[in-house]
């Protein structure tokens, strides 16, 4: 599927300019709502995708936007992405409990923001060659629990885990599309060419508990885990 972006790209409440555009940072709103403008302060992201999909583009990539900073009481956990070499989407969101917390277990993401977010990533992927390990929570960057579905990675109600999201925009997806592709338009006879993908095994485990607990430990570094019987 296409997806349009709506072009509401303004100078206004940029703090700087520069941008480097090494990393993509996943933001989730933090608020039940929909919006897509820098705060006062330059406080926001360059894309913003609604509830339905709808993709708007707020700032240039050559905008820096305060979006993935310590803001003087976060911790620094990654060691290279900072703001000033970041492009940012923020993920509106809907929230069944407590929308004052982001550790309440009750946020998530409808199907078309998630789908549409793929879309983006990809693009600009592409377009500004970021690789998937690149393509990072806020979470990741600094010690805050944002985007917080991705963070609980519980799957409530329509929302993905983040390994799921990252493996839908990964090169692996793509090899995965156009093999699904390549089947569905082969005739009797035919030779197909399929492209080769390489798997790296981190480990072998007696219990499963061990298993699932070091691909957590993977997720959390942005990596895409899965546990399967060998």
């Amino acid at each position: 599927m296409q997806y349009k972006i709506i072009n509401a790209i303004s100078s206004a409440l940029v703090p700087l300019w520069g941008n480097k555009k090494q990393y993509l940072a996943i933001h989730y709103l933090g608020v039940v709502g929909q919006s897509h403008e820098l705060a006062s302060d330059g406080t926001g992201a360059h894309y913003y995708i609604y509830w339905d999909g709808t993709i708007y583009q707020r700032c240039s990539h050559d905008a820096i936007v305060w979006a993935v900073g310590t803001a003087g009481y976060y911790t620094q956990k990654h060691p290279y992405a900072r703001n000033a070499n970041t492009i940012s989407i923020e993920l509106c969101c809907k929230c069944d409990g407590d929308s004052t917390s982001a550790d309440d277990q009750k946020w998530y993401f409808t199907e078309e923001t998630q789908e549409a977010c793929v879309w983006l990533v990809k693009k600009l992927r592409k377009e500004l060659g970021i690789s998937a390990e690149n393509v990072l929570r806020h979470y990741d960057i600094v010690n805050k629990v944002c985007p917080a579905p991705y963070v609980h990675n519980n799957k409530y109600r329509t929302s993905w885990t983040w390994s799921e999201f990252k493996h839908r925009i990964s090169d692996a997806s793509d090899s995965d599309d156009t093999k699904q592709n390549a089947g569905s338009n082969k005739t009797d006879g035919a030779n197909t060419s399929q492209k080769m993908r390489y798997v790296v095994q981190c480990g072998a485990f007696a219990e499963k508990k061990n298993a699932e607990a070091m691909a957590r430990q993977l997720q959390e570094k942005g990596f895409t885990a899965i546990v399967k019987i060998a």
